[in-house]
């Protein structure tokens, strides 16, 4: 499955974006508490010294469910192109949690995040507050066909400006990079950041 997104944040308040994503389609909320891991042993797992990561493992509480995801990241040069993404559920959140400790995996960084779902025409819609770090939206649309990811970002792009937010920027790296910059102490992560055009 291609995941297309685009990840942007903003200057406007939560509340604008509430008002902004009002004449959407409401599907749902939901609080996620992922946990992305790296592998000590394994070169692909863990991100580069300028913070990109090309390949990642997480695990994701929703409730009393978990999933798992494994996504495998596309570039073209800085920026993110699309992910190969593979998800499937779980029962038990702490027997996955032994599994993955007893593979020797080790934390990287976790998320707390609150999702709000909307939907228009064939895009998913949401509106991420990330715990400690600020709101983000991100537009997504998934294919299992052979598509052109580039005419569909431009699209997306397209659509996310007659939104309406405030200084729209492009982010090229996901809310664990950034919140792993944030935990780090790195600044130079503004090399991932584009101006929406």
């Amino acid at each position: 499955m291609k995941e297309i997104e685009v990840l942007v944040d903003f200057d406007d308040s939560k509340e604008k974006a509430l008002e902004i994503l009002s004449r959407f389609e409401f599907l749902r909320e939901v609080d996620y508490y992922d946990t992305y891991y790296e592998d000590p042993l394994r070169e692909n797992l863990k991100p580069e010294k300028n913070l990109r990561i090309n390949e990642i493992f997480r695990v994701r509480r929703v409730g009393k469910d978990c999933l798992i995801t494994y996504k495998k990241n596309h570039f073209e040069g800085k920026r993110w192109v699309y992910s190969d993404e593979y998800e499937t559920k779980a029962e038990n959140y702490e027997t996955i949690e032994k599994i993955v400790s007893m593979l020797g995996l080790e934390e990287q960084i976790v998320v707390n995040n609150h999702r709000r779902y909307y939907k228009y025409n064939n895009y998913e819609i949401t509106l991420d507050c990330v715990e400690n770090h600020g709101c983000f939206l991100e537009v997504e649309q998934m294919s299992d066909e052979d598509v052109d990811v580039k005419k569909i970002k431009d699209e997306i792009r397209d659509f996310i400006n007659s939104l309406g937010f405030t200084n729209v920027r492009e982010l090229n790296i996901g809310k664990n990079q950034l919140m792993l910059a944030k935990k780090l102490g790195r600044t130079d992560i503004h090399m991932y950041v584009d101006e929406v055009k």
